[in-house]
């Protein structure tokens, strides 16, 4: 009785060997990186400075695939002011890992991301993100010369920034106050897209008759617009 009962603890033990054997080091770090992300969203969500501080590397860099670079600080402060937030989860195909590095590419239709992480601590932490823009294949449409004007001014965002729409030919150009200009792909009359996937203005008036618009970015996150006198 004796010897079946040690012969069945050994074949536990076993089979638990060989079930941790059969998680690769690549997997257990898929697994702990989809739990940071998930943590992220939730930091983005209550915004918890706290745990962006933690979660983001002190050398942190978000090279925009519109060509700004933002540091740890802009990226928080960023994702404070922002609405929403929440980003999705990736299941992390073709992760490659590298003892405490792992990097994961991935493009969409038009930019191509990579993410640096690093583990500090026994913790993973995002270190750099970068959007390369892709050659462009959307089309404008027609929009009247006197819709395009209507939109244009100096509009104060609520994240703080100023924001100055122009008519640039056919269509709209964007430029953040002291910052590179853009210009937008026209997807509808009131319908206007940044450059590599960046987001998607719409313009509408409020109840008070001024023009606005909402950005929704990639992401998610929405910023809104207000026309200035």
């Amino acid at each position: 009785m004796r010897n079946a009962a040690l012969s069945i603890v050994c074949a536990l033990g076993l089979t638990a060997s060989a079930l941790a054997q059969s998680v690769t080091p690549v997997e257990s770090v898929k697994t702990e990186l989809r739990a940071l992300m998930t943590e992220l969203n939730t930091a983005l969500v209550s915004k918890d400075r706290a745990a962006l501080e933690r979660l983001y590397a002190d050398e942190f860099l978000f090279v925009h695939a519109l060509g700004t670079a933002i540091d740890k600080k802009g990226q928080i402060e960023a994702a404070l002011s922002a609405r929403g937030g929440s980003i999705p989860v990736p299941a992390f195909d073709d992760l490659l890992v590298f003892g405490d590095v792992a990097v994961y590419r991935r493009p969409d239709a038009e930019r191509f991301n990579t993410t640096l992480y690093v583990k500090r601590g026994g913790r993973w932490q995002i270190l750099q993100t970068q959007g390369t823009p892709l050659p462009g294949t959307r089309t404008n449409v027609a929009v009247p010369a006197d819709v395009l004007r209507s939109y244009a001014g100096r509009y104060a965002q609520d994240n703080g920034l100023f924001v100055v729409i122009t008519v640039e030919g056919d269509g709209l150009a964007l430029q953040v106050e002291g910052r590179q200009k853009f210009t937008l792909t026209t997807d509808a009359d009131n319908k206007f897209s940044l450059p590599a996937g960046g987001g998607q203005f719409t313009f509408t008036k409020n109840a008070a008759g001024a023009m606005t618009y909402e950005l929704v970015r990639a992401n998610g996150t929405v910023v809104k617009g207000t026309r200035q006198p």
